[in-house]
């Protein structure tokens, strides 16, 4: 699965790209903070405000050596019939199965059961890519955190970076087609240690807070 959503993301990296240009003016900002990190694991925390954040965040990555991203989709999202409405609920089963998205379901606060295939693929270097909120705001307004970022953290000791979606809410509207909205992706600086966070103990509601903080710092640093 992971060698076809390499080429499926390489493959569509210029048109999406492109695409976002010529529609939403697409602008990434702060891609010199990923130097270094290529070969590592990496925990990508946004934003989340559109059913279209995945293709907008994978062509925020510099062009070689960052695929595939690994994004976080509930398992009910891989059924054809999901609670995505139609006909855009058969597109998102689409996408996140070509597209390498690892499937979690929800266990009730049993963070080990749900996030163990996350786990493992960041020990393994894999690049995953969640939202932490846990959905999509319903305002355009950033919401509080879930514990999950955190606890991968914690587990894999892979460094986190934080990372500000402007514009894409409500992007799926006939501004858009219009060529009247705008979105700017702004990738911050990673976060190697959180306080009070080691293997064998780790206060997430505090380490949720920071990462948030710092989401929404960037979000009022884009222009």
């Amino acid at each position: 699965m992971q060698k076809i959503a390499k080429i499926v993301q390489t493959i569509t990296y210029w048109p999406t790209y492109l695409l976002l240009k010529f529609f939403i003016h697409y602008q990434v900002e702060g891609q010199e903070n990923l130097r270094g990190l290529e070969d590592k694991g990496v925990i990508f925390a946004s934003n989340h405000a559109s059913y279209v954040d995945g293709p907008i965040s994978a062509a925020s990555m510099p062009r070689f050596n960052w695929y595939p991203i690994r994004f976080l989709a509930l398992k009910s999202y891989f059924n054809w019939i999901n609670p995505i409405p139609f006909p855009l609920g058969i597109f998102t089963a689409l996408y996140v199965r070509v597209n390498g998205s690892i499937p979690v379901e929800r266990t009730g606060g049993d963070l080990f059961k749900a996030l163990k295939e996350v786990i493992k693929e960041l020990k393994n270097g894999a690049k995953v890519w969640i939202f932490p909120e846990g959905g999509i705001t319903k305002d355009g307004n950033l919401r509080q955190g879930k514990r999950g970022v955190v606890f991968l953290h914690q587990q894999t000791a892979a460094p986190i970076v934080p990372v500000a979606l402007m514009g894409t809410f409500k992007i799926l509207s006939l501004r858009t087609l219009m060529r009247k909205n705008r979105v700017k992706v702004k990738i911050g600086k990673p976060i190697y240690s959180l306080e009070n966070c080691a293997k064998e103990n780790c206060d997430l509601e505090a380490g949720v807070e920071k990462i948030m903080s710092n989401i929404a710092e960037l979000m009022k640093t884009v222009n």
